[in-house]
């Protein structure tokens, strides 16, 4: 039963109508309340990045465990399937982040889970997560520096 939306979303696609998907995309930019992150990363890999841990946690870990009746129970709004794919999602996390950094990424995931969960579609969990990861790793200070820069080619 808790799976009928997800699949009737999956079917009719209507994911691109929600506007809970603009309000969650809407939240991107409170990574730059973060400290800037120590390295630079290029954006086609954030892409690849997002799209290979969406299909693995999302289209794999999460909807495996969808699967089983006691991983649907919820949270509130959360799957338990959700809240376990979002713990493993850390753990493997901790593999090349310090474990503060890797605790920082369970709120993320549990929101990509949501979506998920709500829609049950890889693309629309890797345009929320790449974005999130492009306003972490493209700071307030690196937008400020390009705008700057355009300022000065036009004057």
């Amino acid at each position: 039963m808790g799976l009928r939306l997800p699949l009737q979303a999956l079917a009719s696609g209507w994911w691109h109508r929600d506007p809970w998907f603009y309000a969650l995309l809407a939240l991107g930019p409170l990574a730059w309340l973060l400290p800037e992150p120590v390295f630079r990363i290029a954006i086609w890999r954030l892409t690849i990045m997002a799209l290979a841990e969406e299909l693995l946690f999302r289209g794999l870990i999460q909807q495996f465990m969808l699967r089983r009746p006691l991983f649907q129970h919820r949270l509130g709004p959360l799957t338990l399937a959700n809240v376990a794919a979002s713990i493993l999602f850390v753990l493997a996390h901790l593999v090349a982040q310090p474990p503060l950094w890797a605790a920082a990424v369970f709120i993320p995931s549990l929101i990509f889970g949501w979506i998920w969960d709500r829609h049950g579609r890889v693309v629309p969990c890797t345009m929320v997560h790449f974005w999130y990861n492009l306003c972490f790793f493209l700071p307030l200070s690196a937008i400020g520096s390009a705008l700057s820069t355009c300022d000065a080619v036009n004057s």
